[in-house]
């Protein structure tokens, strides 16, 4: 199972948002990605505006389906709000404990489904999914089992753990595994018939990774959000409210939805007064401490521009440092950077090695981006951090 080595660095930090520079035209905003797409050994690209093809790049054959990683999460999250539709789940702020009553018993009798959701349930999570969730036997057993390491909705923290308890949800609710009701609810109606899916040894589909589809069959999915749940041949699959819960902002960040990434227009990243201190109180490393102070004094326009500068200051492994020193030690980049956030303008599931489904829903611009994962897989350059940016630059130059 090392392809579910899933790093919540690398999904907060795959969110990049550029400095809305304008291409002259859209040809040259395409050529664009598919230049950058190309130099980064992009397995897949596809993008669409309201259907129409505007760049393809496709994989070899035999090589379509890619795993989307932690992308996977945002197609999970699909499932959680049918039950909702189809009247298995009364709300998603009913708690957990209703269906594993273990819970019932502390702190974690506050915790909700929404909480799962939208990475608010305070349960204790390693970083590094790979330390302690590779290869366990019973992912949702071992979710259940989780002390809480905060105050259940009180902090946005990114949680693997976490999500693997919600196909157990789907499985009491539903009467059946994940990816069986996914199959007849959302995949069937879209004509996506091959796909793959991770199990535990105790036979449940990954909540946090393990799902394999191909670009055309994920950006079937960003076009059914576009359109409001409705597939191209006029068959509703979700209902308009549950699409709109997808994406709304949650209460505690306003980069997320419920398992969506939310995107904004712009962002400005710089150095507050009090990281020095914060370094220090959670025993950051020397090496990570100096490549973020080094940060002081200096103005980032894009959470790219940030990580190449992180990347060229820690070298090949700084995503391995910035993991276990940063994330791992439970800081946030809003603990370390004043940040200006402009409107939300797209939406994105995204996953490790540089997985992308991004939606920009008022140029009804689809894009995707996969990568397989390869032994020769070079990080940031491999990962295409930019490509967000990128799309936001191609959506620019449409009407």
């Amino acid at each position: 199972m090392t392809a579910v080595r899933v790093l919540f660095f690398a999904m907060t930090l795959a969110l990049v948002v550029p400095g809305m520079a304008r291409a002259t035209t859209a040809s040259e905003a395409v050529a664009n990605v598919e230049r950058n797409a190309r130099a980064a050994h992009s397995d897949a690209v596809l993008l669409r505006q309201d259907g129409k093809k505007l760049l393809e790049l496709k994989p070899a054959a035999g090589q379509e389906r890619v795993h989307l990683m932690s992308a996977t999460k945002s197609v999970l999250a699909f499932a959680i709000v049918l039950l909702l539709d189809d009247e298995k789940l009364a709300s998603i702020d009913e708690p957990v404990s209703s269906l594993y009553p273990e819970w019932k018993q502390g702190r974690k009798k506050d915790i909700t489904v929404r909480m799962l959701l939208d990475h608010t349930s305070g349960l204790q999570n390693v970083a590094n999914a790979g330390q302690e969730l590779e290869g366990a036997p019973d992912l949702v057993k071992l979710a259940l089992a989780a002390e809480l390491s905060g105050e259940p909705g009180a902090v946005f923290s990114y949680n693997n753990k976490a999500t693997n308890l919600l196909p157990g949800i789907v499985q009491h609710l539903a009467g059946q595994p994940v990816d069986v009701y996914l199959a007849s609810r959302l995949f069937e109606p879209l004509g996506i018939t091959q796909y793959e899916w991770m199990k535990d040894d105790a036979g449940t589909p990954l909540g946090m990774a393990g799902l394999s589809l191909s670009a055309p069959d994920l950006a079937a999915i960003g076009q059914m959000l576009l359109d409001r749940g409705v597939t191209p041949l006029g068959k509703r699959v979700l209902s308009e409210q549950s699409v709109a819960l997808l994406m709304a902002e949650s209460a505690r960040s306003a980069d997320v939805g419920l398992l969506w990434w939310r995107i904004p227009a712009s962002e400005r990243y710089q150095a507050n007064e009090r990281m020095s201190g914060v370094l220090a109180q959670h025993g950051v490393s020397a090496p990570v401490q100096q490549a973020l102070l080094a940060t002081q004094g200096r103005v980032f326009d894009s959470k790219a521009a940030l990580i190449a500068f992180l990347a060229e200051s820690l070298g090949p492994d700084w995503p391995q440092q910035y993991g276990s020193e940063v994330t791992g030690r439970g800081l946030k980049l809003g603990d370390l950077f004043d940040i200006q956030r402009g409107p939300t303008v797209a939406y994105a599931a995204n996953g490790y090695l540089g997985q992308y489904l991004v939606i920009v829903p008022d140029k009804r611009l689809v894009a995707v981006r996969l990568i397989h994962q390869r032994d020769s897989h070079t990080a940031p350059v491999d990962d295409y951090a930019s490509f967000t940016a990128d799309v936001l630059k191609v959506a620019s130059t449409l009407r």
